[in-house]
């Protein structure tokens, strides 16, 4: 379970996330950048080259029912990513030229092309680019999410849902380009069995990562219950979603979202910030720019994590 291994990351700023029911104990990997989200004193695989958001990319074994990405993979993800720059850096986010992406072992990652020094700037991007209850409520469902924070709805649930809004939307949306690189599965604690669960139990050493996979079902199953009672009855068919459509939301959070020291509930997802393999932590509350800079110096050919 590569989801649970103890590792050390460097964040600008305070860590200590408090994610609503205990989130927090569910991480990805390493983390070896920096991450600031808003400081208003700073503004062999196949390489896809972020100097031009051009090149052929390798991508991650298909899942079982992604039929396009199994027709097709290799181009379909070098589209995806020319998007997504494009996207990116029309909207004011900045990439370094240093980076590319590229799929070894069968997962996709970003990696440096030449030497990177301590505390360069990797990625820099706007306010307008963090996914957040903010934005949710500028978004075309905004109507809904005022009547959510009103109601005093969780706000990981929140920002769940705009996550699975948006995506619903299809080319609607204006995060389009960033939800396609989103992973449509997930193979983690949440999906073993009851019978899983249990020899997981009897395992030696494994009594942690038992308790973790029990306080994620029940975190999930109240944020599920409170949308089926609080928000499904009243919500327009356009905001009627199916377990699955929050499971995947859910699981997207807790895998690649990141939030602040505040405790505030500002939970947010980054472009970009969410594509290197990384542990998520929190970060300073963003007032203005935020960006990711390197905690230590990175060779040629070293993975970002």
């Amino acid at each position: 379970l590569r989801h649970l291994r103890e590792t050390r990351i460097m964040l600008r700023g305070t860590v200590g996330l408090r994610l609503a029911l205990a989130l927090t104990v569910f991480s990805l990997a390493s983390g070896q950048f920096f991450v600031n989200l808003g400081d208003k004193t700073k503004a062999p695989g196949t390489d896809v080259d972020t100097a031009t958001g051009q090149g052929t990319v390798a991508t991650p074994a298909a899942t079982d029912g992604d039929v396009s990405v199994q027709a097709d993979p290799n181009v379909k993800l070098q589209e995806d990513w020319q998007a997504f720059v494009k996207w990116f850096r029309s909207n004011g986010g900045i990439i370094s030229s240093k980076l590319s992406i590229k799929v070894r072992n069968g997962r996709q990652g970003v990696y440096f092309k030449e030497r990177m020094r301590r505390g360069e700037t990797i990625v820099s991007f706007p306010r307008n680019l963090r996914l957040d209850e903010k934005t949710a409520m500028k978004g075309k469902a905004g109507h809904i999410f005022q009547r959510l924070k009103q109601e005093k709805c969780y706000p990981d649930l929140q920002v769940i849902l705009h996550i699975v809004h948006e995506r619903s939307l299809g080319k609607d949306s204006f995060w389009h380009p960033y939800m396609k690189l989103l992973r449509t599965n997930y193979n983690n604690i949440m999906f073993l069995t009851e019978p899983q669960m249990k020899t997981l139990l009897r395992r030696p050493g494994c009594e942690n990562t038992y308790n973790l996979g029990v306080m994620m079902r029940r975190t999930f199953n109240n944020f599920y219950n409170w949308y089926k009672e609080k928000i499904e009855p009243w919500a327009p068919p356009e905001f009627q979603f199916s377990r699955d459509d929050i499971m995947w939301g859910f699981n997207t959070l807790v895998t690649c979202g990141w939030g602040n020291q505040s405790g505030n509930g500002d939970k947010l997802m980054v472009p970009f910030s969410d594509i290197p393999n990384h542990r998520r932590e929190s970060a300073q509350k963003a007032s203005n720019r935020g960006f990711i800079s390197a905690a230590k110096e990175y060779q040629a050919g070293e993975e970002l994590t």
